[in-house]
């Protein structure tokens, strides 16, 4: 085993599994958060929303900064700005206050999604990183489950302590501070985003690609990851750990489907692959609005995970290779930025929706109705580059 081969991948876990705290330990609670600073369920998802904003402004300028001024110089201050941002928010009595909190350790935590990638480029050789790569994403499926059920028990006491977790984020950054070591690379230079971005988009079918990410991440966020929490609260009972534990059993399935998705390709195409997942997150989210007891949201929430879990690195793996080798880093950090956009508009079209509709029960499921057909729509996104593609050759 090569030398600081455990630090490197630890450090690469830690700052992936913070890519995620921000918003996935939160959510459980927002319900709470409603009630307690007396917010209507058109606004909560703000907390979300803003949360993500900054990642779609900032992430490529974070990009432009590590490639120019080394990993550590941008990781540092990047986890100190969300560790103590996002810290505040426990002390918050002030629904507005808190946005403010959420915006900032959100301009923080925007390049930590990105960066956790480029450390793995950095560290490990060629032969290496592929599997590396999978013990990531195992990692970040583990979080996912894990993190919504601490978010939930911590929000149980109340749920200002669920603003305590970003603590971790700044021991995460002393640790780097003092302990960990860049390695040396070749003189950096800046990359140009921006002429990468316009490169990319005359290149339809990545375009495609872009636009199924964002709505993906639309979908999610708009009605799984911030809903399900207030269906939980309004039809059945109220309990953030219940609702800790329906969102880790999407985020369990999801993490077990990803891990066979190498095996997936071999026995069937990518286009059939998005057919089948949409499908199954389609058919999920309408199911949402048929269940009559709480515990029995866990199938609706495995079937969408399982659905979930094949549409993310399908994405993934289509950019990689439909990208050109010297604009590959460009595209995968457009891609990130594209999905925060998703993490972004979700909540806020949801919002208007709920503002449009009312607040109830009946509202919150139309939501899951909208939802639905929007995942059939993205399906039919997802086949338009295999259908150029036939078309061209």
């Amino acid at each position: 085993m090569p030398p600081n081969y455990v630090k490197n991948i630890s450090v690469i876990f830690s700052i992936s599994i913070m890519a995620i705290l921000g918003i996935v330990s939160v959510t459980p609670s927002l319900p709470y958060i409603a009630a307690d600073l007396n917010v209507t369920a058109d606004r909560i998802g703000l907390v979300v929303s803003l949360f993500a904003l900054p990642g779609i402004f900032f992430t490529p300028v974070y990009g432009v900064l590590a490639d120019k001024y080394g990993r550590k110089n941008v990781l540092v201050p990047s986890l100190f700005l969300f560790g103590v941002f996002g810290t505040a928010g426990f002390f918050v009595r002030d629904f507005n206050l808190l946005l403010l909190f959420r915006f900032v350790s959100g301009m923080g935590a925007a390049s930590l999604g990105a960066l956790n990638v480029a450390l793995i480029g950095d560290l490990f050789p060629a032969e290496t990183r592929g599997k590396v790569v999978g013990y990531n994403n195992s990692a970040l499926n583990f979080g996912t489950t894990i993190v919504p059920i601490a978010g939930g028990m911590l929000a149980k006491i109340h749920w200002n302590y669920v603003f305590l977790l970003p603590l971790l984020a700044v021991a995460l950054a002393l640790f780097i501070l003092f302990s960990f070591k860049e390695p040396v690379t070749a003189e950096r230079k800046s990359v140009s985003y921006f002429r990468e971005f316009v490169k990319a988009v005359k290149d339809f079918k990545i375009l495609m690609i872009f636009l199924v990410n964002v709505l993906v991440y639309i979908i999610h966020f708009g009605s799984v990851w911030t809903y399900i929490p207030f269906i939980i609260e309004k039809k059945f009972l109220s309990s953030s750990v219940i609702n800790g534990f329906v969102l880790a059993g999407l985020s369990l399935t999801a993490s077990f489907v990803s891990i066979f998705f190498g095996r997936l390709t071999k026995n069937m195409s990518q286009a059939r692959i998005f057919v089948y997942s949409f499908v199954l997150t389609s058919s999920a989210l309408f199911a949402v609005t048929l269940i009559n007891e709480w515990h029995l949201l866990f199938l609706p929430m495995i079937i969408y995970g399982a659905g979930f879990g094949m549409i993310l690195p399908n994405i993934q793996t289509l950019v990689i290779s439909l990208a050109p080798e010297n604009q590959r880093g460009a595209l995968v950090s457009i891609n990130r930025t594209v999905s925060l956009l998703g993490q972004f508009l979700g909540p806020v079209i949801s919002g208007f929706i709920l503002y449009l509709s009312g607040t109830g029960i009946s509202s919150i499921y139309t939501l899951f109705y909208f939802y639905s057909v929007v995942c059939i729509i993205a399906l039919g996104v997802s086949q338009i580059p295999f259908i150029s593609k036939k078309s061209t050759g």
